[in-house]
């Protein structure tokens, strides 16, 4: 497979550009060692060159002195003058020794040298020792004759010394040519390693840098999209390398955002759709279809609290339940269900293995389930079953669900607090029965609705006989005890379809549809008898007077088309009643009937 650098990892991409500069970092070192060994090299060659030539001509200058020394011995017969040729003749033997150590490392030379030493020796073993002496025995030696055999034996000697230093001079010269040639071919080569590796690290920094920059850039820029809520990436190709694992993790990180994003979004989506149902059945329904679209579960139970009788009912759930808990789905004691006992989640992974709630209502056979609270406020208002498969419920998923719960419990909350204001503000504070506010709205409607079906609409209006007097003699707390117990009176009296109203002060309105004038009658009559016998608690020993009530009847739409015009044959009528001796019904008749 062919070399690229896309295949190394990011280490590999930097070493591979810092690899070139300590290369040429070890070339320059290695150069300058070699530059410093070539210099060394040099120099000793150089100061051996030097210091043969100075040998040489020492042992030049002695074997001329001592040449003289001899011929002045020959001419002046003085002994003072073999001086310098004993003193010479005694070290030229050294002399020799270090100019041939010198020229070791040439063998020609060193032959030179041996030649020359030996040459040496012969002059002064068969010419300069003989005829000193020759002389000194009193002899009379031919001096020009020995002098010019003397310098017969000596000018080859010379020649070759001569020579010699020639040589030497020579190799100097040549040593130091070499010398620069090697420093010009080495800076030659320095050049040219540093140019080529100068090439190859501005070709590999530019691949490198471009390998380095693109992936940066590109993760730069998803995470400037992440930042402002993108989650469309363009993330770098897989790669095997470091920022192949940073790409990577970006990615899980921001699939892990867009997740929660998304779940996040969905569980605003449902608090918003739970604040806006109008009743409970509504809600049930939104946690129903969110839990079963966000965890895919075999069934969910939806149970409600009822506090009053002390039992937790199956509102709720996503499939039907069994037919032996159906006509009545309730647990009934709510402390059985542990997520009501506890206040917080039950949960069990696996019903085969680990022990159920003590409930046990349609528990399942296989699987997992979740139970948890619904809490608004602090107060336990029902609870919610969840079923699903063999070790479900991690605790990202508990946490969730547990979300989506705390959104229904206050959606449920606000409903009923909403319901309970509503009523409030509907209900008379004193009687419990609904207001004129109420009274007016609700009967409007059913006036619609009765014009609508083209059906009949009565109205009773009512008023307590004597009731100020009651007032005045027995104080406002028995007349409002008197009160409270003809609206119970009355609300026993008729059928849950009808709405009885406080109208104002002892006036009371009844609204009843779909009946006509006979029914109103029938109906008036039996509250008046149901009043009349009514027995008031006084508080006292002396129990209250007999209480009575005058009913006055009219009908839609044969009194009135509106409800003001109906309201007001009935309160007509009811006068009508009070006028004739109370305690009776009346059934409004119009004047133009009257009068006939």
């Amino acid at each position: 497979m062919a070399f690229s650098i896309h295949h190394l990892r990011i280490r590999q991409q930097i070493l591979l550009v810092t690899l070139p500069p300590l290369f040429v970092l070890l070339c320059a070192v290695a150069l300058l060692f070699y530059a410093y060994w070539m210099a060394e090299h040099s120099n000793r060659a150089t100061r051996r060159s030097l210091e043969s030539v100075a040998q040489s001509e020492q042992i030049l200058r002695h074997v001329t002195e001592m040449r003289l020394a001899v011929r002045g011995y020959l001419i002046t017969r003085d002994p003072a003058t073999l001086g310098p040729y004993e003193d010479n003749s005694a070290t030229i033997l050294s002399e020799f020794a270090t100019l041939r150590e010198l020229h070791s490392d040439r063998p020609d030379e060193v032959a030179t040298v041996d030649t020359l030493q030996h040459e040496v020796s012969r002059w002064q073993t068969e010419w300069a020792s003989p005829a000193i002496s020759a002389l000194a025995r009193g002899g009379t030696p031919d001096i020009p004759q020995l002098l010019a055999e003397s310098d017969r034996r000596l000018a080859p000697t010379r020649r070759r010394m001569l020579d010699l230093l020639d040589a030497d001079r020579a190799g100097n010269v040549v040593a130091l040519r070499e010398m620069e040639q090697q420093m010009r071919r080495m800076l030659v080569v320095a050049l040219g390693v540093a140019a080529l590796v100068a090439v190859v690290i501005f070709f590999v920094s530019r691949e490198v840098t471009h390998l380095l920059e693109q992936p940066i850039r590109e993760l730069i820029e998803a995470s400037e999209r992440v930042s402002r809520g993108d989650f469309q990436l363009l993330l770098p190709p897989p790669a095997d390398n470091e920022f192949g694992v940073l790409s990577q993790s970006f990615s899980h990180m921001t699939t892990a955002l867009r997740k929660e994003r998304e779940e996040l979004a969905a569980l605003n989506k449902f608090s918003e759709a739970v604040t806006q149902c109008t009743s409970e059945t509504e809600i049930y329904e939104h946690i129903l279809y969110y839990i079963r679209e966000r965890f895919r579960p075999r069934q969910v139970i939806i149970f409600r609290l009822n506090t009053a009788e002390n039992f937790l009912e199956a509102a709720a759930s996503l499939q039907p339940l069994p037919t032996e808990v159906r006509d009545w789905p309730v647990i009934p004691e709510p402390h059985n269900c542990k997520a009501v006992r506890m206040g917080r989640r039950f949960r069990v992974n696996d019903v085969v293995a680990e022990p159920l709630c003590p409930a046990k209502f349609v528990p399942p056979s296989e699987g997992s389930y979740y139970c948890g609270p619904l809490i608004a406020g602090g107060v336990i208002i029902g609870a919610v079953r969840v079923e699903g498969i063999k070790d479900f419920w991690t605790p990202e998923r508990e946490s969730l669900l547990e979300s989506y719960l705390s959104g229904a419990a206050t959606g449920l909350s606000n409903l009923r607090l909403l319901e309970a204001t509503k009523q409030q503000a509907n209900v008379d504070e004193l009687t419990g029965l609904y207001n004129r506010r109420f009274l007016e709205e609700y009967a409007r409607k059913l006036l619609a609705m009765a014009r609508r079906k083209v059906q009949p609409l009565g109205i009773l209006m009512m008023d307590l006989d004597h009731f100020k007097e009651f007032n005045d003699i027995y104080g406002h707390e028995t007349g409002d005890r008197i009160l409270r117990h003809f609206a119970k009176t009355a609300s026993r009296a008729i059928r849950e379809a009808n709405l009885a109203a406080r109208y104002g002060g002892e006036e009371f309105v009844v609204v009843l549809p779909e009946t006509g004038a006979q029914a109103c009658l029938l109906v008036a009559e039996r509250i008046r008898l149901t009043v009349e016998r009514m027995v008031i608690p006084s508080g006292t020993e002396k129990p209250l007077p007999q209480l009575t009530v005058s009913v006055g009847i009219a009908v839609y739409p044969e009194h009135g088309q509106g409800l003001e015009e109906i309201l007001q044959a009935a309160d007509k009528a009811l006068y009508e009643s009070k006028r004739a001796g109370r305690n009776r019904t009346t059934l409004y008749v119009p004047q133009e009937e009257a009068a006939s």
